[in-house]
């Protein structure tokens, strides 16, 4: 993980105000219930709770997760310093995520000092933690699941709560002088290409909106599971501030409670 000196990225102190925890790489496969497990600040995807967990046979079911309802916009502005290692790693994971080519992005955004971003038309899902706690302790632990016991006794296991998915991001450069900085978009689209739609954010503006047809989590919530000899105890909420990410050289500075996810 690069360490990046007396800075951190403004997207977790965005996210964090919200109580959410940032996806660096947005993707489409994240969502409540889920369980991660945490190695040295490194969360990675456990399962879903029935590959871990055996239900009650008279107990209560799987928690169902919300259907889509509206969400925050989430406006992040990133410094020249932090422009090739978050804000445009950040831009790069969702054009990815849509089977686009990131290999003209640094080159459009050459002459950018400082680049904002703000996701449109947040959706929010959720599982209700009460319910989560039912299930959980009416549940017992897979007699298979060897590691992810141990695990669990070592309280390094999570349970994703809510996430937050948006299918647009409005992205706006400006250069060293504070002037925007034009994007030349039928360059920009023919390069990413994919299933993501480039274009103006209104007429005459230098605001460039990216567009895709599939939703991408870019935010979750989750809460760590204490057990005590293989018996669930209790849950333990976790603040915002996190980031989920692919560890890799451009990884932001990360402070002692953020956790990140290897996925």
């Amino acid at each position: 993980m690069g360490i990046l000196p007396n800075c951190k990225d403004p997207a977790l102190s965005a996210l964090k105000s919200i109580g959410y925890n940032v996806v660096q790489l947005p993707r489409v496969d994240l969502h409540p219930t889920q369980l991660l497990v945490s190695d040295n600040k490194r969360l990675k995807r456990l399962g879903e709770l029935t590959s871990v967990f055996v239900p009650a046979t008279d107990g209560p079911g799987i928690p169902a997760i919300s259907a889509d309802r509206n969400g925050p916009s989430i406006a992040i502005t990133k410094t020249a310093s932090l422009d090739a290692g978050v804000g445009l790693n950040i831009l790069g994971g969702l054009i990815s995520a849509l089977g686009g080519s990131t290999m003209g992005l640094n080159l459009s955004y050459a002459k950018a000092a400082k680049i904002q971003m703000e996701y449109g038309g947040t959706l929010e899902n959720g599982a209700e933690l009460a319910l989560i706690d039912q299930f959980l302790s009416a549940s017992t632990v897979n007699p298979y699941a060897k590691a992810a016991a141990q695990m669990l006794e070592a309280d390094q296991v999570y349970v994703v709560t809510s996430t937050l998915k948006a299918t647009t991001l409005n992205v706006a450069a400006t250069d060293e002088k504070k002037n925007a900085v034009g994007i030349d978009v039928p360059v920009l689209s023919n390069a990413i290409g994919g299933n993501l739609k480039v274009s103006s954010a209104d007429a005459g503006s230098t605001t460039i909106k990216f567009e895709g047809k599939i939703p991408l989590v870019f935010g979750f919530q989750a809460v760590r599971l204490i057990f005590d000899k293989g018996v669930y105890r209790s849950m333990k909420l976790v603040d915002g501030g996190g980031v989920v990410a692919e560890a890799n050289a451009n990884a932001p500075y990360m402070a002692d409670d953020d956790l990140l996810l290897s996925v």
